[in-house]
């Protein structure tokens, strides 16, 4: 497992006792590496949850945060 796998899932762990992984949800699209889509606790929003454990603004939409993931990526290169 790579470093950056590694550090995304110590943070999901972290994440999961109070809201969920949702990567399943983008069907064949993948976030980029080193993110996982998050959803919130009561299951309403959704949010992107970096290797570093940053996390993004919550948005009802998950393409919207998948997009941003996208976006945070890049202007991180």
């Amino acid at each position: 497992m790579s470093i950056d796998k590694e550090m995304i899932m110590e943070h999901v762990r972290d994440h999961e006792e109070t809201c969920g992984s949702q990567e399943r949800l983008l069907g064949i699209q993948e976030m980029p590496k080193g993110y996982a889509l998050m959803i919130n606790p009561d299951r309403t929003h959704f949010y992107w949850l970096r290797h570093d454990g940053v996390e993004s603004a919550i948005h009802w939409d998950k393409w919207a945060v998948y997009r941003w993931a996208i976006s945070d990526s890049r202007n991180a290169a």
